[in-house]
């Protein structure tokens, strides 16, 4: 885990304070040490990175790991994945499962009571106990997570006085429970739970700020409710708060927290509001424009407009209720969660892996691997874009793809399988919580990206081997599939009298860079050069492949092939 310590750039001491926490997020303990506390209000105004502009640098450098809160005895650990919270884990009693269902009215106190006494006596979680007591079904349970890891994204926005750490580390997908675009977030967090006092607190104002649209927001497209676009549309090239007011876009109350959203989102800028420097978060990928304090665009006359013309924002308008957090009726009433698949996911929590594969322990490496294609089938996981409808639906069997390939690399090694095997204390226990090294890490991406090469979404598999060569670059096998996924996709995407793009090269590159004996990375250069008329280099190339590997049998006949037809 990168632990890195928040660093003022401004010189000042921090007050020191030490804790660790101990809670569970789904199938793994999470242990929190830290060994700072910064304050928002011990900044200076120019240091000051309040959540909303936090939560954007984070989305937009597409960061995977966990931002901690601590606020007195409060803490809360955001989850991304992508740039997008994907769940939050809190340190508070009413924010617990239990009591989210008890306030809403779908369990009794007395269900409520034996729920607790049924998880302290069994070591069971929640979800599991609500089921075996017959009070929620398996597909249920996950939409009263999603109701709850939403309630508490909410609630991180009561959090004013609070410190903050970054920790970059991959999410286990077993702890993806949502998935939700940082615009969203704050067009929920921000007017639930900001006052007035605080939102002209960090978002200084008054009738004379005028405001702009700028030329290119955070995100593009900009994902917004149609109220922020009405707002957008009255801003116009500019336009003052009091001007906003008087075309009666709406009351200060409901105005102020759009502002600021779109503020933070930089879809417009404020007069006389810098947007913050986020060089401190230490951000890879984050653009340059956001890592330094920025002025306004342009600042026009009060009430007048930019020379020009109209700027035009990227936006996909939602609707209302899309864009508003569900409601736990809502979640729990909705159709379309299959109940197979959600007990699946539900009993991963309490499975070892050759559980998870439902094989014995016994179990050969035939076996292995036959069960993982027959869960594969039987949950259609070998495509589940075209297998599911519900976002829900799809990310639960994202999850069970990820633990069944988890399972079957690890078993298919017989060196970690029995290292796995002595760590099972014994058959019908919780399985130990494993710190997954990063080579099994990205073998899973590689086998979820060899699933797309064979049917043929070759997109997909791009994107996932990419994703493994990012956990284990020095594996030139990766590099070699990468390589073979861009080949082929570029075959269907080129037109035959037009060269493959150079960039299918490089990864073969990669290859011989690593491996110069490789003969399969030197055979596939050799097919890019003859595919694109080259055959003289063609030819150095798949004799190179041979000098590599003389049982090569295809480099020989390619050789031997072009010869004939240059001697001619």
């Amino acid at each position: 885990m990168v632990r890195r310590q928040r660093e003022n750039r401004r010189g000042a001491g921090w007050p020191a304070a030490r804790q660790q926490c101990r809670y569970g997020t789904g199938p793994v303990l999470l242990t929190l040490r830290r060994p700072v506390c910064y304050s928002a209000r011990d900044m200076t105004d120019e240091g000051k990175i309040f959540l909303p502009y936090m939560l954007v640098g984070l989305a937009v450098s597409g960061f995977e790991g966990r931002l901690t809160l601590m606020e007195g005895t409060v803490t809360r650990q955001i989850l991304f994945r992508a740039g997008r919270p994907v769940n939050v884990v809190s340190n508070q009693q009413e924010e617990t499962l239990g009591r989210l269902l008890l306030e809403e009215g779908k369990i009794s106190q007395e269900d409520y009571r034996r729920l607790l006494d049924t998880m302290v006596k069994t070591g069971q979680r929640a979800g599991e106990v609500l089921v075996a007591m017959d009070l929620l079904q398996a597909q249920e349970v996950f939409s009263a997570l999603e109701f709850q890891c939403r309630r508490k994204l909410r609630n991180c926005f009561k959090m004013v006085d609070f410190g903050f750490t970054i920790d970059k580390e991959q999410v286990p997908p077993e702890n993806v429970l949502i998935s939700v675009e940082i615009p969203t977030v704050l067009l929920d967090g921000v007017p639930a739970c900001y006052s007035m006092d605080r939102l002209l607190g960090e978002f200084p104002v008054d009738e004379e700020t005028t405001f702009v649209k700028r030329h290119r927001a955070a995100f593009q497209p900009l994902t917004i409710g149609p109220r922020e676009q009405r707002v957008l549309r009255a801003i116009g090239s500019g336009s003052t708060l009091m001007k906003l007011m008087k075309e009666k876009v709406g009351e200060l109350q409901e105005l102020l927290p759009v502002l600021y959203v779109l503020h933070a989102l930089r879809a417009i800028d404020a007069s006389g509001v810098k947007q913050p420097d986020l060089t401190d978060l230490e951000l890879e990928n984050l653009p340059a424009a956001m890592k330094a304090a920025s002025p306004p665009e342009a600042t026009p006359a009060a009430g007048g407009t930019a020379a020009a013309g109209e700027i035009e924002i990227d936006v996909v308008e939602m609707e209302e209720e899309e864009i508003r957090p569900p409601t736990m009726k809502s979640l729990l009433d909705r159709n379309g969660v299959d109940a197979a698949l959600a007990r699946k996911v539900l009993d991963l929590d309490r499975q070892d892996h050759f559980a998870v594969l439902e094989v014995e322990r016994r179990a050969g490496p035939e076996e292995i691997k036959s069960s993982y294609f027959k869960l594969l089938r039987q949950y259609k996981l070998q495509n589940i874009e075209d297998s599911y409808s519900s976002s829900r639906d799809r990310q639960m069997a994202g999850q069970l793809l990820d633990r069944v390939t988890l399972a079957y690399r690890l078993l298919s090694d017989d060196a970690k399988r029995r290292q796995y095997l002595k760590s099972l204390t014994g058959r019908g226990r919780r399985p130990p919580v494993e710190k997954t090294d990063k080579r099994l890490l990205a073998d899973v991406e590689a086998q979820k990206a060899e699933l797309a090469m064979g049917a043929k979404r070759y997109q997909e598999a791009i994107d996932l081997f990419d994703q493994a060569i990012a956990l284990y670059p020095d594996e030139p096998g990766y590099h070699l599939r990468l390589g073979q996924a861009l080949y082929f996709q570029a075959l269907d995407k080129t037109p035959a009298d037009q060269p493959l793009p150079e960039g299918v090269r490089k990864p073969f590159l990669k290859v011989i860079a690593l491996d110069p004996s490789h003969d399969e990375a030197r055979l596939y250069l050799g097919y890019i050069s003859k595919r694109d008329g080259q055959l003289e280099r063609a030819l150095r190339e798949f004799q190179s492949a041979l000098d590599c590997n003389p049982r090569n049998e295809r480099a020989r006949s390619e050789v031997r092939h072009l010869k004939k037809r240059l001697e001619n």
